[in-house]
């Protein structure tokens, strides 16, 4: 074998490995199984021995081979391993064109690369300048999630946004190469790389800038709507209690003809067939609102009405208590309301599948934070804890089970916010701190 079909061995196992590595990197997974890396050193040769005599072919089946480690080894949905995949495989082409363009320009290299040191500093340059795209990018993602809080859902979207350019990319090397691979056409390449990449970028953010200004209208409709529920629930309250009040006159005023008769035996029975039964209306949901009114942040009131009115009205049995004023919550308003919702509704569903249970609902603060406790009666065969935060798990069917995995995302992201899960005697808590 000739010292150029060995360098360009060489190049495209460096290649597959350092690509597959920043895959990882993107997806957030920085270790390898053993039986992954050993797969990847294995096949890493055969796709270079395969690429210099197919090229096209070889490349296609060494971007297969890639994918197909991902989806074995990697526990995240098929869409995002493949956008991943293909975002760190145009990092790779990026930085290999301005290697080629340094080797034009700076080194004076403008033939085929034959010899090793020419092929070493070319594959340095290049996977050096990949390391500082995916450090960037790597540093970037929580600044964008930040900004846009719910950046999960439209993965799908920036999956396919990824794929959809890597075929674009290798399409034009593959031109580029018909017509004749010179340093004028590497320019020309790499410039329209990356301002594609960019308008992309750009495109992306004012779409997401657009949803999430839309996200936020409806919030607020949602917001208005829930406390309009509420409102009209504490009147139907406010009725009722003065009914009760009325009742209640009349039931001590009976009450006081069966002690001035000293009817003792009249008086039991009336306890058991009117006092007794009268007493539990003071326990119904519809009296349990009340204590909302001491949570004056809107986005947190307004959360906690609608799903506890939702929960009331399917007949499930629901306590809340605020013991004192709680005037604001130092957290991001549609990351608030994201993860109560998530935690009620998810609390909804298990006392629904249940059929029986209660739903308690508890914050308070201290001097350092708002506490915020969320606990329901669960099923005693329950998943552990692990499967339910694994994203895509569910035990309600097929792509619903993000939930928790979401719930993580957004806790880790900021800095104040603490979560604690349990399971424990059939209850299922989650107990949220808000740092001031």
């Amino acid at each position: 074998m000739e010292t150029s079909e060995l360098v360009t061995i060489t190049l495209i196992v460096l290649q597959m490995i350092f690509c597959y590595t920043v895959f990882k990197l993107l997806i957030g997974e920085a270790k390898f199984s053993k039986l992954e890396l050993l797969l990847l050193l294995i096949s890493a040769p055969l796709m270079g021995i395969l690429f210099l005599y197919t090229n096209f072919i070889g490349t296609i089946v060494m971007i297969l081979s890639m994918l197909m480690l991902g989806i074995f080894f990697v526990n995240i949905k098929k869409l995002y391993i493949t956008g991943a995949l293909s975002y760190s495989l145009i990092i790779m082409i990026i930085s290999d064109h301005i290697s080629g363009l340094a080797d034009a320009y700076i080194w004076n290299n403008t033939g085929v690369m034959i010899k090793v040191w020419d092929t070493l500093l070319h594959t340095t340059v290049g996977m050096g300048l990949a390391i500082v795209i995916t450090v960037m990018v790597a540093r970037i993602e929580p600044v964008i999630e930040k900004k846009v809080p719910f950046l999960s859902e439209f993965y799908p979207i920036i999956s396919i946004m990824g794929i959809f350019m890597m075929v674009i990319y290798y399409s034009s090397i593959f031109l580029g190469k018909y017509l004749g691979n010179n340093v004028e056409i590497i320019t020309l390449n790499l410039v329209f790389f990356i301002f594609y990449f960019f308008i992309s970028i750009i495109a992306f953010l004012m779409y997401a800038s657009s949803t999430r200004n839309r996200y936020e209208t409806q919030q607020k409709e949602l917001e208005y709507l829930s406390n309009q529920r509420y409102m009209d629930a504490m009147e139907s309250q406010f009725k009722e209690i003065s009914k009760f009040r009325h009742d209640y006159k009349n039931i001590l005023t009976s009450m006081e003809n069966f002690i001035m008769d000293r009817d003792m035996d009249g008086l039991d029975e009336y306890y058991h067939s009117m006092l007794k039964t009268s007493s539990k209306v003071i326990e119904q949901n519809d009296y349990k609102l009340e204590k909302l009114g001491n949570i004056q942040d809107r986005a947190l009131k307004s959360i906690l009405a609608s799903k506890l009115i939702t929960t009331q009205e399917k007949g499930i049995d629901a306590r809340i208590e605020v013991t004192e004023i709680i005037s604001k919550v130092n957290m991001n308003v549609v990351s608030l309301v994201r993860l109560m919702g998530i935690f009620l509704d998810n609390a909804i569903e298990e006392l629904e599948e249940l059929g029986e249970g209660v739903l308690s609902v508890a914050v308070y603060q201290d001097e350092k934070a708002v506490h915020l406790i969320i606990q329901n009666s669960c099923r005693e065969d329950i998943p552990k804890l692990y499967q339910l935060k694994t994203k895509g798990f569910s035990t309600k069917g097929t792509n619903r089970g993000n939930g928790l995995s979401n719930v993580q995302d957004i806790v880790t992201e900021a800095e104040n916010i603490r979560l604690a899960t349990t399971i424990e005697h059939q209850l299922f808590t989650q107990k949220l701190v808000i740092e001031f």
